[in-house]
Parts: structure tokens; sequence; C-alpha cells
């Protein structure tokens, strides 16, 4: 735990060693399978959460059950809405869910409130992941709002095969309205459409991209 903690937090040298033992006893490893889930209540705040391994989707649900997905985890990230909730009047109602296997370390919140308040190294980190987080969630906005549907799918499936590093995307139309906040059939009408115009081949649950620099230009 020593030296996860001293490669995930840019602070840790500057700590004491007070201080450093401080998060270390209230500190701890949480394993997830895939595909599980689990929501965070607005007035809720357990601790600060980093991911040691694995990929997560963070997203929020409407009351009809329609998702959105705000951002994705990877390997040492920090979940923005944990360190988020260590501020005063600023919640959030969010869910979480592993795409792969996960193990989130969870820095206790009396711990890391302790650190918030006197040190300002550790304020000015936590400020700035916020902004950052923030920033890309602002971006995500907009895109919603403004940015057409064609542009918005070729965008996430063009982000799918990144991630999996494969033109050959397994994912179903259902996945892809999940992450973008719309129907299943909007994506269903606007995949077909790009097949049609060969910028894409599907089978049952996959999506092959043919077509990338097509793709990438309708995203712009």
């Amino acid at each position: 735990m020593t030296e996860f903690l001293r490669n995930a937090l840019p602070f840790w040298e500057s700590l004491t060693d007070a201080e450093k033992g401080m998060l270390l006893s209230g500190a701890r490893l949480q394993s997830y399978e895939m595909g599980s889930v689990y929501d965070r209540g607005g007035n809720e705040c357990a601790g600060v959460e980093i991911v040691k391994s694995g990929r997560a989707r963070v997203y929020i649900s409407s009351p009809n059950g329609r998702e959105l997905t705000l951002y994705r985890l990877y390997d040492g990230d920090f979940c923005m809405m944990s360190v988020a909730c260590m501020l005063k009047n600023i919640n959030f109602s969010i869910s979480i869910k592993m795409e792969t296997a996960c193990e989130i370390v969870r820095l206790s919140r009396e711990s890391y409130k302790k650190l918030l308040d006197t040190s300002l190294t550790v304020k000015n980190f936590t400020m700035e992941l916020i902004a950052s987080k923030f920033t890309d969630v602002m971006w995500l906005f907009e895109q919603t709002v403004f940015s057409n549907m064609d542009s918005r799918i070729a965008g996430a499936l063009m982000e799918r095969s990144a991630m999996d590093g494969s033109k050959i995307i397994e994912i179903t139309h259902e996945k892809i309205a999940a992450d973008l906040g719309t129907a299943r059939e909007v994506v269903t009408r606007q995949v077909k459409k790009f097949q049609l115009e060969g910028l894409i081949s599907m089978s049952r649950g996959k999506i092959e991209i043919l077509d990338e620099k097509t793709l990438i230009g309708k995203i712009i």
C-alpha cells in the first residue's frame, strides 16, 4: 500500500511521517468483480477512491432509467466525485460500474479531510483535480446539448475502439445508448446509416470499423 500511495499521490513526499501513517491507517483495498455496480448517494462521503487496477464507468441515471456516462476510470485515476465530496456543499449522486475486474483503494474521509484542512499542497492538488474533471464533464455536457447524434455516436465508436485496441468492438446498441444518454432506437437508426455508408459492419454484439478516417471526420 505504501508504494501504491507513493506513486498515486503527487504530494506524498511532502507529507510528514505522521501524516503518511494517518493516510495508510485509513486506506482500504476493495476488490470488485466485472459487471458489479455500486451507487454513491448525494450525501454519502465514504472517502477518496483511487483505481489500483481495472476500468470503471461513472454515470448518472434519470428517474426513468436512462443513463449517461460522465467519464471512465483507469489505473491510477481518482474518482472526482469522491474527491469533491470532501468540500462543503458539493454532493453528487452517481453510479460506478466495473467494466473489468477492479481493485479500488479508498482513503478514509477523516484522514484525507485533515490533510485537506492543514496542507496547502493537498488542497491545491484536490482543487486542480476537481477542476480538471469538471472541465471534462462540461465538455460532455456541451456535446450532449449541442452536437448532433451522428457525431456523438461516431465519437463513442472511436473511443471504444481506442479502449479495446481493436477496430472490432464488442458492444451493443444498448451500451452505446447508455454511454450517450439516449434511446437504443436512436442508436440503432444511426449505426444502420453508418453501415449503409460503408463506415462500419455489424454482427450480433459486435461492430467493425471499416472507414476510420470518415468516422473521425464526423466527430470534427
